[in-house]
């Protein structure tokens, strides 16, 4: 702007006391150009339309294909667009050599220290406006007489979980480079980035301690069949496997086939095994990096313990936090079903306390069904959590990721058990 300040100068003084009339010729090109490019840009700004697109789903270090479509109503060429595309923690970084930002500032207690949290939070956003980091993307773009263009951004994504793109700080400047217009909207897609659900062995110690649990809760149980709410008995069965009831075993269809045949009750009169997955986040302020490897060691683990269930016909009831931030709770007792039901799971994925609200941590489904055994993933630590767990009348398992094994609090009623980066379940003081 500078530099076009002085040419008008010069271009006055030259008509005034050298040339009027290519004076006058450079003064008006001076204008008009300038004039005609912000005309331009203007009518461009304004009919300008940005959509931001991801696949509904992705898989894990798979690359995928941002698409940012532009689009303007009249064949009138765009001048430079400017914006910063903006991934969250569950991609890989778009600009790796990048450096990182500074923790954000924590706000402190009494009057100077909000002072200073306010003047270190002001120049922070200064900074993150500035500054380019490893999940920033700088983007220029710019449009001939074509009315619809398409770009396509390489990612790849890294954790499992709600992935989010961001396309912020969108800039509209004419072709001189002189004026500038900052657009206020901001766009955002979001894609499922599916969890690799482990195959987990029936031998593990966790598998063994909650199936022999069942069974004993079984045999404990009336001997006549439960009914499904047809107010049929309904069986189907499976082979044996050591640790079944005695009693489930059907003699006659046993001799028949010559090996040992285990009755399978329908879900509804079986669901011994209540699975409940927690969904709040308490450990934000961790890097968020380590916070999502926590929370995707959590859900890939508990997604292969049912898948394990599953495989061997333990019907289990499973209870976790769903988009709207209430429990639902459902009866899940075939492989196929997990594998749908983790769509439903990603779309709620793990959310701060703020974003749930007073949500109770344990389900009211669960509450009631005093007879069942408990199996409780969750990241929380806390002594609020064991106390209420501890609330629960029988058998009690809490998994958690083992990175919180020494802050996590045991309920007195239940046993610890930790989920390693291998998807194992370890009991806590046990051989890792």
């Amino acid at each position: 702007m500078v530099g076009y300040i002085c040419a008008v100068c010069i271009a006055i003084i030259f008509m005034m006391y050298m040339d009027g009339q290519i004076g006058v010729m450079m003064l008006s090109f001076l204008i008009l150009v300038p004039l005609l490019s912000v005309i331009i840009t203007l009518i461009a700004r304004k009919t300008l339309r940005i959509h931001l697109e991801l696949p509904d789903t992705a898989a894990k270090q798979k690359r995928i294909s941002a698409v940012i479509v532009i689009e303007k109503k009249w064949p009138l060429p765009l001048p430079f667009l400017r914006m910063t595309l903006e991934t969250d923690a569950h991609f890989d970084a778009l600009s790796p050599k990048a450096v990182p930002l500074p923790p954000k500032p924590v706000q402190g207690n009494g009057a100077a220290a909000a002072m200073r949290y306010r003047s270190e939070m002001n120049k922070w956003k200064k900074l993150r406006k500035t500054q380019l980091t490893p999940e920033c993307l700088p983007l220029c773009f710019s449009m001939g007489t074509r009315c619809r263009q398409t770009y396509q951004i390489a990612l790849t994504p890294r954790f499992s979980g709600n992935g989010t793109l961001h396309l912020r700080q969108i800039v509209l400047s004419d072709f001189l480079g002189m004026f500038r217009f900052g657009m206020k909207e901001e766009y955002y897609a979001h894609t499922l980035i599916m969890p690799e659900i482990p195959e987990m062995k029936a031998n593990s110690d966790l598998f063994r301690s909650v199936s022999t649990a069942v069974a004993a809760s079984d045999e404990e149980s009336e001997s006549t069949p439960n009914h499904s709410a047809s107010a049929m008995p309904g069986y189907d069965h499976r082979d044996y496997i050591p640790g079944d009831s005695l009693k489930r075993i059907n003699w006659k269809l046993s001799s028949k086939r010559r090996h040992l045949m285990v009755r399978q009750d329908e879900p509804v009169a079986l669901a011994r095994l209540s699975v409940v997955m927690d969904f709040r986040r308490c450990h934000e302020d961790l890097p968020p990096e380590q916070q999502l490897g926590a929370e995707e060691q959590l859900i890939e683990t508990s997604l292969g313990f049912l898948m394990l269930c599953a495989k061997y016909g333990y019907p289990c009831r499973l209870s976790y936090l769903d988009g709207s931030g209430e429990w639902n709770s459902l009866s899940v007792d075939d492989a196929e079903q997990i594998e749908v039901e983790a769509v439903s799971l990603l779309q709620g994925g793990f959310r701060s306390k703020e974003e749930l609200g007073e949500v109770p941590l344990l389900p009211q489904s669960v509450l009631q069904d005093s007879g069942s055994v408990l199996l409780y993933f969750s990241t929380d630590t806390s002594p609020e959590l064991a106390a209420v767990l501890e609330q629960y009348p029988v058998l009690l398992y809490l998994a958690v990721p083992e990175q919180f094994a020494a802050e996590c609090v045991t309920p007195k009623n239940g046993s610890l058990w930790l989920i390693t980066h291998d998807h194992r379940l370890v009991q806590a003081g046990g051989e890792m």
